[in-house]
């Protein structure tokens, strides 16, 4: 069975959403390739999933995730990543909102407009 490796998002500052999500989210730079035309990074977290931020060419446009897609991130407590993630400057939709005993989930949007959730769940998803 195949397994993910990696989810990519375009950044207009590479650098900087490098920053928020080794800074704020956790995650760990694996690869730098910064310097490279264009930029970019592997972040991963402590089991290996990895997230690559690519730096975005002049006149590529913003995709617009709403409906399409987003990264997702398991937290311990949806509340308290909240109120960390808002500290911030982000803000979250409230129409999106899950509060039951088997999942808690909420979205936001990284710093670069790309979808952002956080989901704690009390069974976690397996195959």
């Amino acid at each position: 069975m195949a397994k993910i490796e990696h989810f990519a998002l375009f950044a207009v500052d590479a650098g900087k959403l490098k920053d928020f999500y080794v800074e704020v989210m956790g995650l760990k730079v694996v690869q730098d390739n910064g310097a490279a035309t264009p930029p970019g990074y592997f972040l991963a977290d402590d089991s290996g999933m990895a997230l690559e931020i690519i730096g975005r060419p002049p006149g590529e446009s913003t995709p617009k995730t709403r409906y399409v897609c987003h990264v997702a991130f398991t937290v311990e407590d949806v509340h308290e990543s909240r109120s960390l993630l808002e500290s911030q400057g982000l803000q979250f939709e409230t129409e999106t909102i899950v509060d039951k005993p088997e999942m808690k989930t909420m979205f936001t949007y990284d710093p670069e407009g790309n979808r952002l959730q956080i989901v704690w769940r009390a069974k976690p998803l397996t195959a």
